[in-house]
């Protein structure tokens, strides 16, 4: 599974478009939209967008098993 794959699945699964998931995080819908496309392969505010899809940014990018979901401690952290 890919990065982009891994974003939209946890996208889909928080009940978020892309305008919603963009809104929340600070980029654009098209940075998020280019991800999920595969055309760009390590987003800017990873851990903004991890954070607001209570995933791990090491899951996120990596597929890193047992990495998501976020403690609220650990979203806290990532959203500074």
């Amino acid at each position: 599974m890919s990065i982009a794959s891994r974003l939209k699945s946890a996208r889909k699964a928080a009940g978020l478009t892309q305008e919603q998931l963009a809104a929340a995080t600070g980029v654009t819908q098209g940075a998020i939209q280019k991800v999920e496309n595969g055309k760009s392969h390590r987003p800017r505010k990873l851990k903004k967008i991890a954070a607001a899809l209570d995933v791990s940014p090491a899951w996120l990018l990596l597929g890193e098993e047992g990495s998501f979901p976020l403690t609220d401690d650990e979203k806290a952290l990532l959203m500074r």
